[in-house]
């Protein structure tokens, strides 16, 4: 399996990842410069927000997936807070349940939808875990109760898995299972 790790979304520096040529992963804003404006892709979002979706509209989007808790974030720019940025963006095209089509783990709290997609040895967990820190839950939507039962759901699940186990987040570094479970005070705390 081919993983290209790209950071676009400038500011905001998100993580866009593609596998094989085939999938891409949260496609920030600037993924096109990335891809064959030809070529069509399967899309993949751990969430939905604006950050992790603009890119939608610089690609050739063959099937897009999304947790049904998560749509309405896709389709309203209040809701993905991409009006903020005076770039209100919706996807009003057709979706599909990640649920029933991907190996997920549903991880509330960032969004309602958050998920964690589990492909190989990587599991992509947007914003719902990053290397040493966890996505907001001060946002429109956002819930710590949530997060923090989700966080506890992630920690049983990575029992069950390989230390070198790669994760690869929605913002700034990747690494290991056994690095983040080291450096992240918050799975330590639970």
């Amino acid at each position: 399996m081919e993983i290209q790790k790209l950071v676009t979304s400038k500011g905001f520096q998100t993580n866009t990842y593609i596998i094989n040529n085939e999938i891409i992963i949260d496609p920030g804003e600037g993924v096109g410069q990335f891809v064959s404006k030809d070529h069509e892709f399967i899309v993949l979002l751990t969430h939905g927000h604006f950050d992790h979706i603009l890119g939608l509209s610089e690609i050739k989007v063959k099937e897009l997936y999304v947790h049904p808790l998560d749509v309405n974030l896709l389709q309203n720019p209040k809701e993905n807070l991409s009006f903020l940025l005076d770039k209100p963006f919706s996807w009003l095209k057709p979706w599909k349940n990640i649920s029933e089509n991907y190996r997920v783990i549903h991880t509330p709290g960032h969004t309602p939808g958050s998920c964690v997609i589990h492909i190989g040895d990587y599991l992509f967990t947007g914003d719902t875990l990053f290397f040493d820190s966890i996505g907001r839950t001060d946002l429109p939507n956002s819930s710590p109760d949530d997060m923090k039962n989700s966080l506890k759901i992630l920690k049983q699940y990575f029992k069950s898995l390989p230390r070198n186990t790669f994760i690869a987040p929605g913002h700034m570094r990747t690494g290991t299972l056994e690095e983040v479970l080291e450096n992240n005070p918050f799975l330590k705390e639970i």
